[in-house]
């Protein structure tokens, strides 16, 4: 699970003279993100706010599901685990805001930006070197990956879908 505002984006908004509002994504997140589903692991994104730019971004990313306009993230999340037959020890969650705690008390495993609040930190099993909008995403990805020992099936199947062969390790 990926929360949106201060980890897949540094937190910023951006309010038009003609209304509407702005965030500025690094596209660096959605190689990890292509990393994580090409090993077979699906991925959420939630967030507290509900725009319609954040369900585009979404849909690009090619995320597993979204929740957006979450008063409780976890709440919110719940049922989809439910039926997907996943539960919370298995779930990794990747925060910054105190916000994002009633997911770090359920998820078996918490990962936060480099610049989360504080609080947030103090529940973190692993504190990123990003901060956020600034590839923590990715960087939460190959962590992942290399912990569970599948980052070379991941990059393999990633370059295999560009033409190119398997990297030799």
């Amino acid at each position: 699970m990926v929360d949106v505002d201060g980890t897949m984006t540094d937190g910023g908004m951006w309010y038009l003279e003609g209304g509407g509002e702005a965030k500025q994504f690094n596209v660096r997140d959605g190689v990890g993100i292509m990393l994580l589903r090409r090993a077979g692991i699906r991925v959420i994104m939630a967030s507290g706010e509900r725009l319609e730019l954040l369900q585009r971004r979404a849909q690009r990313l090619q995320v597993d599901a979204a929740f957006f306009g979450c008063r409780n993230k976890a709440e919110a999340i719940e049922p989809w685990l439910y039926r997907e037959g996943i539960g919370w020890q298995e779930t990794a969650c990747l925060g910054d805001e105190i916000n994002d705690l009633p997911l770090a008390r359920r998820c078996g495993l918490v990962l936060a930006v480099r610049d989360a609040n504080p609080i947030f930190l103090r529940h973190a099993h692993h504190v990123l070197d990003a901060r956020g909008g600034q590839g923590a995403v990715r960087e939460a990805a190959l962590w992942l990956l290399e912990y569970q020992g599948r980052l070379p099936m991941a990059l393999d199947a990633f370059l295999a879908e560009m033409g190119e062969p398997p990297l030799e390790y």
